[in-house]
Order: C-alpha cells, then sequence, then structure tokens
C-alpha cells in the first residue's frame, strides 16, 4: 500500500513548525554545518555559544537539512542539562533515526519521550508522521484526530484532517481483530436472586407465593474468550462522496458453562462529505447466534442515518439513528422493530486528554408487550493519557427503561434502572509489533421492580490495542 503523499507530509511538517515557532535565526548567519563534513573548532564554539533553546533548534534543523552525523556528534558531545533534557534527547535521537530511514527505531525513541510527557505536541505530530510512513493507519490517525485541538488555526486544523482523508484514501480496505480474556461474575446476565415472590401464581387465598428462579436465570461467573474481527471497504465517489461497506464478527466462549455466542454484522452507507465531517445514510443487517439460548438469537435487517461533525476546533458532534426489523426464529412472539438513536459530543481539552457527553433512545416494540421498551440513555466518558506511559479511559452511563404491559407472573409493569461503568488502562510503552496491552473492568448493576430481572455484573477485559 502506497504511504502518505510527500506533499501531506510536508502540509503536517508546516503544522509542526506553526505550533512551536521554530526560529532558525541561528542559522541565518551563515554558520550552517556541511553534511558530514568533520566539525571545525569554529562550528564547534558557536554551537556553544548558543544557550539550550538555541542549542535544540539548531540540533532540530540539522535534521532536517541533512546534517546528520553532525547533530548526532554534538548531541553526544555535549549533553543537554535541565529537566527537558531526557524528552528533548529522545526527540533529537528520534529524528536523526527518523532522516536516516530507520522509521521503525525512531518511533521507539518518540514513543519514550510521549510517554515520559504525553503532552509534548511536537513529539506527538512527528510521530504521527512517522507511523502515516509506516502504513500505520489507525495508530496514525488517533495521534492525528489528538492533535486537531492543538492546531493554531481553524485551517491548520481542516489541514490535519485532510491529512487523515488521505490516508483514508491511501488504504481503502482495512481489517482490525482482537482476542481478549474474559472473567466475569455475570456471565448471562442473570438474576442475583434465587427466589421471586409471584403474586399472581396463587397461593393461601390467592396472595400469590415464593418460586424458585431456574439455575440457568440465576447469574453464573466463569471466565471465557472473546474475539472478533472487522473488514472495511472506503471509496471516494467524486469529490464531496464516499462509499463505505462494513462487515464485523465477534464471538464470546465460556467453556466451564457451555455458552456460546456469535454476533455477525454488515452495513453499506454513502457519505455526503463536508468540510468538517460527513453526512451517511445507508443499510444494515445483524445475525446473532446463540446455540444454547436459541429464543434469544435473532437476525434483523433495517436502515441508518449517521453524521459527524466539527462544531469548533476542540467539539466534535457524532450520531446515529437506525430503524430495523427483528425476527427470533426460536421464539416469534418476540418479532418486532427497534429505533434506536444515539449522539457523542467530545471536547478535547488538550492533545492528550478529552472528554465525553453520551445520550441515547431506544423504543424497541414486540408481539409480546410486556417485553416492549423504550428507554433512555445518558452518560459521561473521559479519556487522559498521564506519565509513565499510562492511559486511562472511563465511562459511565445510566439507563432508565419502561415496558409497556403488566408481567403476567409480577403482575406489574416492569421498569429498570441500569448503571454501567467502566476503565481501561493501557500501557503505551509497553508494545510488540505495534501493539499495546489494555485491560478493562466494568462493572454493571441493574435495579428492577421484578427480582428476576435484578443483578450486578463485574467483568475483566485483557486485549491489545494498536491506538496508542
Amino acid at each position: 500500500m502506497a504511504s502518505a503523499q510527500p506533499s501531506q507530509r510536508k502540509k503536517l511538517r508546516h503544522f509542526i513548525g506553526a505550533v512551536f515557532a521554530l526560529s532558525i535565526g541561528i542559522l541565518e548567519s551563515g554558520q550552517a554545518i556541511a553534511a558530514e563534513a568533520p566539525l571545525t573548532p569554529d562550528q564547534i564554539a558557536y554551537y556553544q555559544s548558543g544557550d539550550e533553546n538555541a542549542r535544540v533548534r539548531l540540533l532540530i534543523e540539522m535534521t532536517h537539512t541533512g546534517h546528520l552525523d553532525a547533530a548526532k556528534t554534538l548531541l553526544k558531545r555535549f549533553p543537554l542539562q535541565g529537566k527537558l533534557a531526557e524528552n528533548r534527547t529522545l526527540f533529537l535521537e528520534g529524528l536523526i533515526l527518523e532522516n536516516r530511514g530507520q522509521l521503525n527505531a525512531s518511533t521507539v525513541k518518540f514513543r519514550s519521550a510521549l510517554a515520559n510527557d504525553p503532552k509534548l505536541t511536537m513529539v506527538r505530530a512527528e510521530l504521527a508522521q512517522v507511523l502515516a510512513r509506516l502504513d500505520e493507519t489507525d495508530s496514525a490517525k488517533h495521534h492525528l484526530e489528538l492533535l486537531v485541538a492543538e492546531a493554531p488555526s481553524p485551517e491548520q486544523a481542516a489541514g490535519i484532517r485532510s491529512f487523515m482523508q488521505q490516508l483514508d484514501a491511501n488504504h481503502p480496505l482495512k481489517f482490525s481483530g482482537f482476542v481478549a480474556v474474559a472473567p466475569s461474575t455475570n456471565i448471562n446476565l442473570g438474576s442475583s436472586h434465587d427466589t421471586v415472590y409471584a403474586p399472581g401464581l396463587g397461593g393461601v387465598g390467592g396472595a400469590g407465593s415464593s418460586w424458585q428462579i431456574a439455575p440457568a436465570n440465576q447469574k453464573q461467573s466463569g471466565t471465557g474468550i472473546t474475539a472478533g474481527a472487522n473488514l472495511g471497504f472506503a471509496h471516494h465517489l467524486g469529490d464531496h462522496f464516499q462509499g463505505v461497506l462494513a462487515a464485523g464478527a465477534v464471538g464470546t466462549y465460556y467453556p466451564t458453562l457451555s455458552a456460546a455466542t456469535l454476533g455477525l454484522s454488515q452495513s453499506a452507507e454513502l457519505r455526503y462529505l463536508t468540510t468538517t465531517g460527513y453526512l451517511g445514510l445507508g443499510g444494515i443487517s445483524s445475525e446473532t447466534i446463540d446455540p444454547v439460548n436459541r429464543a434469544l438469537a435473532y437476525t434483523s435487517y433495517g436502515l441508518r442515518g449517521s453524521f459527524e461533525t466539527m462544531l469548533t476546533q476542540r467539539d466534535q458532534l457524532a450520531g446515529s439513528a437506525t430503524f430495523e426489523f427483528r425476527n427470533y426464529p426460536g421464539g416469534p412472539a418476540s418479532n418486532g422493530t427497534a429505533l434506536m438513536l444515539s449522539s457523542v459530543l467530545t471536547h478535547a481539552i488538550d492533545s492528550s486528554s478529552n472528554v465525553a457527553l453520551i445520550l441515547g433512545y431506544e423504543n424497541v416494540n414486540q408481539q409480546i408487550d410486556f417485553n416492549s421498551y423504550h428507554d433512555g440513555t445518558l452518560g459521561l466518558g473521559f479519556y487522559k493519557e498521564l506519565p509513565h506511559g499510562i492511559t486511562l479511559e472511563g465511562q459511565a452511563t445510566a439507563r432508565f427503561a419502561g415496558f409497556d404491559g403488566v408481567n403476567p407472573l409480577a403482575l406489574v409493569t416492569r421498569t429498570d434502572e441500569n448503571y454501567t461503568g467502566s476503565l481501561t488502562l493501557t500501557k503505551r510503552d509497553w508494545y510488540f509489533l505495534g501493539l499495546a496491552p489494555s485491560l478493562n473492568y466494568t462493572y454493571t448493576r441493574n435495579v428492577s421492580n421484578i427480582a428476576v430481572y435484578d443483578y450486578d455484573s463485574h467483568a475483566v477485559d485483557v486485549r491489545l490495542t494498536k491506538k496508542f
């Protein structure tokens, strides 16, 4: 696959210069050092005469103009001093390696500097450029998306987004996959109770009685494997339109419980590209296979509209609306439709952190009215890169659901409150073959006025990621 074109890399380098206003005045006196030529005493004295900041600017310019041996010699012979010395040295060593064509080795230097201080915008920009040249598109776009918030002007922010679009155009076919170990205290989202008081089941004087919840409906714990893969293809149809095809599969297997599920999804979308995002319309379909609980397996198909737009340089709004028909071969009474609306407003604090507001609405209609429901979701999320190579991502959501009909066992209309919180920790400086480890913990508490639907769950997910 082709790497990002030189013109796009040049635009990104202009952005780097604009962020830090790199002065090259120290070179204007004609003291430039010839490439590969031994350093003269006058040149060394000239270098020593500058302060630390001037030396760094000179070394950066030397790497960009091909004076690599001289830059390496000066950096080694006169080590940088002060609290910024370590990260500055890593950055300069990375630049030297990059300009020698040793791209993988340069990413090690840049990542090490970012592990120490994630707010080093210039380092992040250089790393994104090298990752793009290595065809590490997902990783490059991850850093470019973070850089948009720090662009000095809306025009340069638009330039970064244009660079990302060019990366997509150079890599129309994308594949990603994962395998994760997934321990959980409640694999089947079963009840936290073992008995239910059911007023509609008789008893003395018709007052009702208690009855045992089936073991299959009680919460069960275990450790399993979750694996998934996604395939996408995007093709530009002129200057303003793009066609996007996608397919995915996610499977979970818990051998101790003989529980397994497989979910498949497909979509096709036509997008109208704008200067700040896109508008999309297309079709979707999905299949859920559950050989143990066959009544829960279903197929669906429908329409989806989506959008993404930059409201400001630091604020992005994305959302979708989906209407689908659902068919349950093992339980036809559950057949029906679903309307799902979602939106996420993301605000970038800086190039290493952002926060998000999450809103959602869902209306599911089934032939059985007491299984039909509508719900609303409100949530908050955050992303924060910390020193020592640690990234924290968190999300907390509250979902409130009301059902349409009276449950025949409990003789009440079901209402649920679902609270979910998750925290993901990624160690950015522990990586192998372009992958870094992530540890996710999720807690779910579902509060229901019907005991059989009252449960909680603790789950852990360990996987590798390219977005670091």
